[in-house]
């Protein structure tokens, strides 16, 4: 089997394993480690991680096959849906069991444990399946993650591309009363009735902004919320 057969056959898996290699060779665990070698060389095969290898440079493609199950989500999923202009360089997948994040050809996949691991679809993407958080779960996780702008989470609900009431119900089904007070605001000052998860809060008060520190602000006193930031564009 020549190169371009070979890189055909395993072109049809988006990860495949040292071990599935020597298979589809049907050479031995020393010829296949040379022959790995030479085709990362020459840039035609990428290494995921030890034993793990791919024949895309786009990490989008097979990130969310690195471990199974998991989704993109967070800002990561806001990109693939325009609901933010950044370009991250930081995929971020969800999972059920913490592991380490990777370093692929300088883009870092992180991954982050989901207590609340739903909400996510196959979503076709460059002719590839990727599994990805659905528009009203990336805004869920993005608030439950707590690792991206404030700001971004902002513009996704002010974009209003998605169901609204959906998003309300996983709100609820989270029963994180500090994600439905910030959600329950942003939906109400981007003219979005959220009377409904009202009911669900307490009354302490935490900060909008939970990237920043300062527990200083105007109180809002319907959410029990410090409005401890200024939102970029002042609503």
């Amino acid at each position: 089997m020549n190169t371009i057969e070979l890189l055909k056959k395993i072109g049809k898996y988006k990860i495949f394993t040292f071990n599935e290699f020597v298979r589809l060779t049907g050479r031995s665990c020393s010829y296949c480690r040379l022959y790995l070698h030479r085709l990362k060389k020459k840039k035609l095969i990428f290494s995921i991680e030890r034993g793990k290898y791919t024949l895309f440079d786009d990490s989008i493609v097979f990130s969310s096959l690195i471990t199974v199950p998991s989704y993109i989500t967070s800002l990561t999923a806001f990109r693939i849906y325009n609901f933010t202009e950044q370009l991250p360089n930081n995929i971020m997948i969800a999972v059920p069991k913490s592991r380490k994040k990777i370093n692929f050809y300088g883009t870092d996949i992180s991954f982050f444990k989901i207590h609340d691991f739903w909400g996510y679809n196959k979503l076709n993407y460059r002719g590839s399946n990727i599994f990805i958080a659905e528009k009203e779960k990336s805004i869920i996780d993005a608030l439950l993650i707590k690792r991206i702008s404030f700001d971004e989470i902002f513009k996704a609900v002010k974009t209003k591309d998605y169901d609204v009431d959906l998003l309300k119900r996983y709100a609820i089904k989270t029963k994180n009363k500090s994600l439905i007070k910030r959600l329950g605001y942003l939906l109400e000052i981007n003219g979005l009735n959220a009377d409904e998860l009202i009911y669900l809060i307490d009354n302490n008060y935490i900060p909008l902004d939970f990237n920043i520190k300062r527990r200083k602000g105007e109180k809002n006193k319907k959410w029990r919320l410090l409005i401890n930031t200024k939102l970029y564009d002042n609503y």
